[in-house]
């Protein structure tokens, strides 16, 4: 173990450059300071301070009450959850209905039931599985996420129990885990989400009339300032500058706002609002796709920016117009990747990461940020995408006004046509309810790329508005090594690998070290086809001496040929062309086509090679893993993976067909002839020149 820690330092300060290591340093001598000035914080005269203006007010507590009440499926399903809280029965990422007990422990990994130990806050290692457990399962409840379901239910019902238990949860919380003291003070990420249900909790009790005790209010107060004080001095940089810093800087604006502790609000609001304005760019392409190569947190960054620009401009301070004008962008590139179905590729990390407790699942967050979208823009293409239906959550950000100017917006459907993602590195094939995605951008954001996947010129498809050929998602982050490599890694992604390697080097849960590189070389479409070829050097860094091109051709008439060339400087090469498919369907293999089915739509695929090749249909393997897919956070379920194998010492082609509307008739590949028969006619594409 000490050896895999100091393994990971190596690697980390490897990635990092001398302005980095110098800040670190730095950095860890201000720890001093922090810890110093406990006792001035704890000693401030909190019964002083002024409010900020909420995002609601009693009438729109009064419309949401409405809206649930006009909505009895989601009314009882709110009312099923907090009636569960009031048991101290949670449920997140793998744990249904686990029981706290009477006193819920703050610090316990309940998945696990391993108690991290409390010490000073920087003298714990949340990385460090073995001593505190899965710092996911820690962190996941102490963001009070479940908060939400009992200020839903105390607006629905005005029950004191709810409220009585939101008092009692923070009271407990803030006396068990005294100010620098434990694995809760750790991540300023984790303080800032919490600051957010702590506010939405204690502002909608406020008012809707119910009385917090004054003990209660000057503890809380006091803990939100040694949260905001905390963030202040632990904002992420350099390499680590990714999605939390977003977050963190969401945190010093909403409570610079809501709460006036005089000129040091003023302070944290403003460095909030810098932060956020400059990482727009900084974090976000110029197509609007974030840098972190990662969806599920394109999502979770752009969630903080609505939240923090609404309660911003509700307490006087105008977001500039390029900068909502940017968010707008953001939500239209989302629109990209999503079919309507509201299904998304999985690229990158994702680890079920919610601003507010307000949605339980990716596809309600989805619908939600284009819902946001449609009130803030007025957009006729994001409520098509929502399929026309107001959420919860749209409601308690922007109230008793939402439903009418939702309802004044007419749903238009989006223009199906493909894009190219020039800055990100994304082509998007959509036509005629066949949509793919291309990866040929980068690993991911800054020197550590830490939500990443070594998925370089992997190719996902969903047809009419179902995947067929999926990125299966992510699983673990902090524990369960050899499945957070999996996941994260090449086999786990429609590409090839060589040498059983990944593409781009592993050097911690977080870390990337060599890092490919992905090149465009060329692009052609007219009204019959649309063709892409690129490549990447990352079995060159790490001395492979392959090289991969992969190239794609879509005939509009309902298919595509993808060719991967693998040029070798080198013998005795091992190859692997893996295809992951949805959960949901089945595979029959004849001859070199795999007919695959999820009960509503068929499609086709065929795989030929150069080489002699090995096809095997592999579902839920565990020695070497393959064949998994994850939705959720810590869950996994067996799918299945098209592997086709083939050792060589020589340059190999494989050349992979997929009929999206079971249009061909046959397929055949002869000395580097590919031949297609569709419409009874046979198609032949010279393989010996690239398909353009």
């Amino acid at each position: 173990m000490k050896q895999n820690k100091l393994q990971w330092y190596v690697n980390r300060l490897s990635v990092m450059g001398v302005p980095e290591i110098t800040h670190r340093v730095f950095a860890k001598s201000k720890e001093l300071y922090i810890v110093s000035c406990k006792k001035n914080l704890e000693n401030y005269d909190f019964s002083l301070i002024n409010f900020g203006k909420f995002l609601l007010e009693e009438k729109d507590l009064q419309a949401i009450a409405k809206f649930y009440n006009k909505n009895n499926d989601l009314k009882e399903k709110i009312l099923k959850k907090a009636n569960s809280i009031l048991d101290h029965e949670f449920s997140f990422f793998n744990l249904n209905k686990i029981k706290a007990g009477e006193n819920i422990n703050w610090n316990m990994d309940y998945s696990s039931m391993k108690s991290c130990p409390v010490d000073l806050y920087n003298k714990l290692n949340y990385r460090d599985s073995h001593e505190i457990g899965d710092i996911k399962y820690i962190w996941e409840l102490n963001r009070f996420l479940h908060f939400y379901p009992l200020i839903e239910a105390y607006t629905i019902t005005r029950d004191n129990r709810y409220a009585d238990e939101v008092i009692k949860q923070i009271y407990n919380w803030i006396n068990s885990n005294t100010y620098l003291m434990g694995i809760n003070w750790t991540s300023s990420l984790e303080l800032a989400i919490r600051l957010i249900s702590w506010s939405y909790a204690i502002n909608t009790l406020s008012i809707l009339g119910y009385k917090i005790p004054d003990i209660v209010m000057l503890e809380l107060l006091n803990s939100i300032y040694q949260h905001a004080h905390y963030i202040n001095h632990h904002t992420s940089s350099h390499s680590s500058a990714n999605n939390h810093l977003i977050g963190e800087a969401a945190g010093l604006c909403i409570s610079g706002s809501l709460y006036d502790f005089g000129p040091i609000s003023k302070k944290w609001r403003e460095k909030g609002l810098k932060i956020l304005l400059k990482e727009l760019d900084n974090q976000f392409f110029n197509d609007g796709v974030n840098k972190e190569q990662a969806l599920a947190y394109h999502c979770f960054s752009l969630d903080f920016y609505i939240i923090s620009f609404l309660i911003l401009e509700k307490n006087g301070h105008k977001i500039p117009k390029k900068s909502w004008d940017k968010l707008n962008k953001i939500i239209n590139v989302l629109m990209e990747f999503t079919d309507d179905n509201l299904n998304i590729p999985n690229i990158g990390d994702s680890d079920d990461g919610y601003v507010t407790g307000f949605i339980s699942d990716y596809k309600e967050n989805i619908l939600s940020l284009f819902n946001a979208g449609v009130l803030l823009f007025n957009s006729k293409e994001y409520k098509f995408k929502a399929k026309e239906k107001l959420d919860i959550k749209n409601l308690w950000y922007f109230g008793a006004e939402a439903e009418k100017k939702y309802s004044d917006v007419k749903a238009e459907k989006p223009k199906n046509k493909s894009r190219f993602l020039m800055s990100s590195g994304y082509y998007i094939f959509n036509h005629d309810n066949i949509k793919a995605y291309f990866d040929i951008g980068n690993l991911g954001f800054l020197s550590i790329a830490a939500h990443g996947h070594a998925d370089a010129l992997s190719f996902c498809l969903s047809v009419n508005d179902t995947e067929f050929l999926i990125d299966p998602g992510t699983y673990a982050y902090h524990s369960k090594k050899e499945w957070r490599n999996y996941f994260k890694g090449t086999a786990a992604h429609n590409t090839v690998m060589v040498d059983n390697m990944n593409q781009s080097e592993i050097g911690g849960n977080f870390l990337w070290l060599k890092k490919a590189n992905v090149r465009l070389e060329s692009m052609l479409s007219n009204d019959d086809f649309e063709y892409i070829r690129a490549w990447h050097d990352g079995y060159i860094k790490q001395q492979r001496k392959v090289k991969h091109q992969r190239e794609v051709l879509f005939e509009k008439k309902g298919y595509f040929i993808i060719i991967d060339r693998l040029y070798t400087e080198k013998k005795d090469n091992k190859y692997s062309l893996n295809w992951h498919l949805n959960e949901n369907c089945t595979v029959k293999e004849s001859s070199n086509c795999f007919k695959i089915s999820n009960n509503k739509h068929e499609i086709k695929k065929y795989v030929f090679s150069t080489a002699p090749q090995k096809t095997n249909i592999i579902n839920g393997a565990q020695d070497p893993i393959y064949g998994w897919v994850s939705r959720s956070f810590d869950i996994k379920l067996p799918t299945n993976t098209i592997n086709s194998f083939v050792e060589s010492d020589k340059n190999i082609m494989f050349a992979t067909i997929i009929d999206c509307k079971n249009s061909i008739q046959s397929a055949e590949f002869k000395n580097n002839i590919l031949k297609v028969k569709i419409d009874k006619k046979i198609k032949n594409y010279d393989l010996n020149d690239y398909l353009k």
